[in-house]
């Protein structure tokens, strides 16, 4: 009886043994990186997302990488510009005062992006290119600003929130677009428009609004911004409507 216990106690202790090895394992498996660059003038370092002198721990893509953190080290810290296509991270956090730029002929697919977490981020900008997120567009996760902006290209992901008591923008202007499945997210999308205004166009400018186009691309809700037709356009274009319809009565 006492052998047959003491087997019993000896496999628990490897059953223990080899979790504890593979959770130990799985956490250097998955290490995460961070954007180091002081000013461009690091040894080989500029401000290139794919460059991988400008991150330590390797590059976002490699395999094995964790999470992309995107902090100052340096009071001249500058941060990254995506401008080639491949670009591959898990998730993304933008750090406090710390920003990420996406410009033309820029592509970058995440699992999740995150603003705000510690403290008020800078600005993500997309002003051409494409940021394309299996997850979530996470903005003010800890509470603290972190806004977006785009004025070219597009952001599409799975689902978008806001954390409410952080006060953060996804801004849309130009060309830009922003894409999201309507399942679950079209009424918050609504919500987040016409009621917290925490998606806006050219910065809540008068004169401006987002468009919610739903038939493009079905399943699927593409915002845009749109000039709104001033107050003494729409008087003339219904003042025209009428003389047209009275002169074919008269006809």
């Amino acid at each position: 009886m006492k052998n047959k216990n003491m087997q019993m106690n000896l496999k628990r202790m490897a059953q223990r043994s080899a979790f504890f090895l593979a959770m130990a394992l799985g956490t250097s498996a998955f290490a995460d990186v961070y954007w180091n660059n002081n000013n461009g003038t690091a040894p080989g370092g500029d401000r290139n997302w794919a460059n991988a002198a400008n991150w330590i721990g390797g590059l976002p893509s490699a395999p094995g990488a964790g999470s992309a953190i995107v902090k100052p080290w340096y009071t001249t810290a500058t941060y990254p510009i995506v401008s080639t296509t491949g670009n591959t991270a898990n998730q993304i956090y933008i750090d406090a005062n710390a920003s990420l730029d996406i410009v033309g002929g820029g592509g970058l697919s995440a699992t999740d992006l995150v603003t705000g977490i510690y403290g008020n981020s800078g600005m993500v900008t997309v002003s051409g290119g494409s940021l394309n997120l299996s997850g979530y567009l996470n903005m003010g996760a800890g509470g603290f600003d972190g806004d977006v902006s785009i004025s070219g290209g597009t952001i599409e992901t799975i689902n978008l929130t806001f954390n409410a008591a952080s006060g953060s923008t996804l801004d849309l202007s130009g060309i830009g677009s922003f894409v999201a499945p309507t399942a679950g997210n079209l009424s918050n999308i609504g919500y987040w428009i016409n009621s917290s205004h925490n998606i806006t166009a050219y910065g809540g400018a008068a004169g401006w609004s987002i468009n919610q186009d739903t038939t493009t691309r079905p399943g699927y809700v593409i915002l845009t911004a749109v000039a709104v037709p001033e107050p003494s356009t729409l008087a003339m274009v219904g003042l025209s409507l009428g003389i047209f319809g009275l002169a074919r009565r008269r006809s």
